[in-house]
């Protein structure tokens, strides 16, 4: 074979190959050209709320683009609403690996497989993603509050501490009282193990955040009650009324065994009487008085209390049964028994009832974090 028809056959090749790769190049752009109306009907359906109809566009317009990584972001989400969170997972890993994404893509790429961790109760793989994405922009908001969140769901409270008090600053007041609960929540871990010392020097620091952290007064005299300081623990809880009033009957059981203890059981009607001076309607201050009154056998005053007690609320339960089991002592049975009738039509708890002022969540105790929602300070105490 001539040397001629070598290089003709070479040209021959050449001109296939490059004929090959434009008609190839060509069908790809043409398969292309049919995402950008798909893609708009994509977003049109998931703004208008129909995710059925977005999800399959979605899908059309990831096979018609693999190139659009919005379409596979957004279908990813989509599993993951529908609770596929192995999809999701698979799609948003394989997102990461993608070698030309934008520095713009990237980060939400990584925030979508974060959000899946979260969903799934994945809450370690979360923490890892989130604070990775943190520390390459602290500026985030979303990823700050993301982060926040998941250390108070897996009670990383020093972490929280830490994180809320580096973007805190100068934030004023709510910042403030964030961080006096962590302070407190890391105080209260500590006293469940029995590391007291350690739980009061936390209660501590959070009185220095929030002087009206109610938690922190209630819990540091507890601290100090288990460690057989009940001196300590009473001038903790008396600080409380002072500090704040209406969060008095939280720790009237408490002050009032305790001082029993100490043999000054005294100083308990002094309390409840100055509560009810600096506020004649708190009705907690005035009933946990008349109970004084009527174990004194001060039944007068005692009756007194519990009428002041129905004048504000008329529903009170325990006021009423009170009033009507003294008013038989005294021999009063008509007044007591139109009391008790009003008690068949109305049977209100007789046990305070805290609601959490996000979800509705309902509690016979006071709490300082929602266990449903999670929410800080959602309980208006």
């Amino acid at each position: 074979m001539s040397q001629g028809h070598i290089w003709s056959i070479i040209i021959a090749i050449v001109i296939i190959f490059f004929v090959i790769v434009f008609f190839w190049s060509k069908a790809k752009r043409e398969k292309r050209k049919v995402s950008p109306k798909l893609y708009t009907d994509a977003l049109k359906a998931l703004l208008a709320g129909d995710e059925k109809l977005a999800f399959q566009r979605f899908k059309d317009v990831a096979r018609g683009d693999p190139e659009n990584v919005d379409a596979y972001l957004k279908l990813g989400d989509l599993f993951r609403r529908r609770e596929k969170f192995d999809k999701a997972l698979q799609i948003h890993k394989e997102l990461t690996l993608r070698p030309s994404l934008s520095s713009e893509e990237k980060s939400e790429v990584w925030k979508s497989l974060a959000e899946d961790y979260i969903v799934s109760k994945n809450h370690e793989k979360a923490i890892s993603v989130l604070e990775e994405l943190h520390r390459i922009n602290n500026d985030d908001q979303w990823v700050n509050n993301k982060l926040t969140s998941e250390y108070e769901e897996t009670e990383r409270w020093e972490e929280a501490f830490e994180l809320k008090k580096k973007l805190s600053k100068h934030k004023g007041d709510e910042a403030n009282k964030a961080l006096a609960l962590y302070k407190v929540f890391w105080g209260k871990a500590k006293s469940d193990k029995n590391e007291l010392h350690k739980a009061r020097v936390a209660y501590k620091e959070a009185l220095n955040y929030d002087e009206t952290c109610i938690p922190a007064y209630i819990y540091l005299g507890e601290a100090y009650y288990r460690d057989g300081r009940s001196e300590d623990a009473v001038e903790y809880w008396k600080k409380l009324l002072d500090v704040v009033p209406s969060a008095g009957h939280l720790v009237f059981d408490k002050l009032e065994k305790t001082l029993f203890e100490l043999g000054q059981y005294e100083e308990i009607t002094e309390i409840y009487e100055r509560v009810s001076n600096q506020n004649p309607k708190d009705i907690h201050a005035l009933f946990s008085l008349a109970n004084i009154y009527e174990k004194k056998g001060m039944v007068e005053l005692a009756i007194e209390k519990y009428r002041q007690i129905l004048d504000i609320d008329p529903n009170f339960l325990s006021a009423k049964l009170s009033v009507a089991k003294l008013y038989q002592e005294k021999g009063w049975m008509e007044e007591s028994i139109d009391l008790l009738d009003g008690l068949i039509e109305s049977l209100p708890p007789t046990r305070n009832e805290f609601v959490c002022n996000r979800c509705g969540y309902k509690s016979s105790e006071a709490l300082w974090k929602c266990p449903q929602c999670k929410k800080l300070n959602s309980f208006d105490i």
